[in-house]
């Protein structure tokens, strides 16, 4: 599963490009951290819309600490969203790392062990 809202440069700031119709979602002046959250909104909000009879979401609140699979290595990370498709359910989580917000697969996610949220 991909983004459809991702953050990109500009010579004003940033901004959100809109990848279904290949165009600026936002002004292109916004801070980082401005145009990131519009971007995370966005993604949520498109995933939580889709019609699909096969497609359920669920947000979860608070965020919960996960491990996340990465390139072989599990990664401190938050959970706060997940999306059921057809191929399977995919968590949005927050590598605390980087700050990067993706979709996981239900399989590269798990549970952090209580030492490693303290």
């Amino acid at each position: 599963m991909t983004d459809r809202f991702a953050v990109r440069t500009t010579p004003q700031g940033h901004g959100v490009w809109d990848a279904a119709v290949n165009g600026w979602h936002s002004r292109q002046d916004l801070s980082e951290p401005a145009a990131t959250e519009l971007a995370k909104t966005m993604n949520v909000g498109h995933a939580a819309q889709q019609t699909s009879t096969d497609t359920t979401s669920r947000k979860v609140v608070p965020a919960k600490p996960v491990l996340v699979l990465v390139d072989g290595r599990w990664w401190p990370g938050h959970l706060d969203w997940w999306v059921h498709e057809t191929d399977g359910w995919y968590g949005r989580a927050t590598l605390d790392a980087t700050g990067a917000a993706s979709w996981y697969p239900a399989a590269s996610l798990r549970p952090a062990p209580a030492a490693a949220t303290a």
